[in-house]
């Protein structure tokens, strides 16, 4: 399943105040996160996610997703097998003087589905090295 937000960050919000919201989506595991940011960011706009408190992306703790007129995607494995199913958007634009609609897309799989997808994946990888 995937699930889509368009979330718009109001020009010259600060990293020390930035704007704050929940991503609700269902029970299950997260393999894939996609974030677009338009053309026109310049790198100046940033993302973060969360599970709880634990920022999940980008993994380096204090640092922000950027980009300008490209898409920053995200293999990752999020359980989200306990409720509240949802994760916490966190986007700051400071220094900018337009407002900037940045799209975020996740990717979620029931835990059956996603033990078999990674799998999956690591087999291809390995047939890779081997030339097959």
């Amino acid at each position: 399943m995937y699930f889509c937000w368009d979330i718009l960050i109001e020009a010259n919000t600060p990293a020390e105040d930035p704007l704050e919201g929940y991503l609700r989506i269902t029970k299950g595991i997260i393999t894939r996160v996609d974030i677009k940011f338009p053309a026109g960011c310049h790198g100046m706009v940033g993302v973060r996610l969360y599970r709880y408190e634990q920022q999940l992306i980008p993994l380096t703790s204090d640092e922000w997703i950027t980009g300008d007129d490209e898409t920053i995607p995200t293999e990752t494995y999020g359980d989200l097998t306990d409720y509240p199913y949802q994760l916490k958007f966190v986007g700051c634009s400071p220094d900018t003087t337009y407002n900037h609609t940045i799209t975020v897309r996740i990717q979620v799989l029931p835990s059956y589905a996603a033990g078999f997808a990674q799998l999956t994946k690591l087999m291809q990888r390995l047939l890779d090295k081997l030339g097959f």
